[in-house]
């Protein structure tokens, strides 16, 4: 279970201060990002109102062990019972929902381009890259996590979460594909201490306080 695996909670919405004190993820902002129309500096942007209504929330969280990395979504204000595809990729949110580029890749494929996106089901799948489809309940909320047995590269971190219209397909030609882009939450977080990219692993004191999360 993903709540009995966490070692350190890493949370998108740590305050930037933690870079200096933390071992593990921190980045800028208070709580959940808040879904709005584009404006210059907004962490969590709707394409489409009626998928995402302004006025929603997005939060993504990040643990490691330095081996493995889970990531885990929580929304709020969103459709109640509608499914989304939801994707991590390689370039910040824009005002086009272009802007976000492709899917974040560990292992890339070398046929896709920026032009012609990864749709080879070898390369565009789950343990490849990050999906969090998920339906959202009636509240409008949902929680998804994801196990992922790799790490991100010091070169390329995912720098955007992308919500579609629908959920991921994984047949030939169209893996990878989930409709338009809804809607898009920046990840403006820096991993370990100044200088470092990755999740360190954590130490004996996190280990003993850490573990479960409900």
């Amino acid at each position: 279970m993903f709540a009995n695996r966490i070692l350190k909670t890493l949370p998108l919405a740590a305050t930037a201060a933690c870079l200096a004190t933390s071992p593990a993820v921190a980045a800028a902002g208070n709580g959940p990002a808040v879904f709005q129309t584009w404006r210059p500096g907004a962490q969590a942007i709707t394409y489409d109102v009626k998928a995402v209504p302004p006025g929603a929330t997005a939060q993504v969280e990040f643990s490691s062990t330095g081996h493995n990395l889970w990531v885990r979504l929580d929304v709020t204000g969103l459709v109640p019972g509608r499914a989304y595809g939801a994707h991590m990729h390689v370039a910040d949110c824009g005002e086009d929902p272009k802007a976000a580029g492709p899917h974040y890749q560990h292992q890339h494929d070398p046929a896709a381009s920026k032009e012609k996106p990864s749709a080879d089901p070898r390369y565009a799948n789950p343990a490849n890259e990050i999906w969090l489809d998920f339906t959202a309940d009636a509240r409008g909320a949902a929680v998804v996590s994801r196990e992922q047995r790799w790490m991100f590269a010091d070169e390329q971190m995912p720098r955007s979460l992308v919500l579609h219209a629908e959920t991921t397909r994984t047949g030939p030609g169209v893996a990878g594909t989930a409709g338009a882009r809804v809607g898009c939450l920046k990840l403006p977080f820096g991993y370990g201490h100044a200088g470092s990219s990755r999740p360190q692993p954590p130490t004996d004191t996190e280990r003993d306080h850490g573990g479960d999360r409900t």
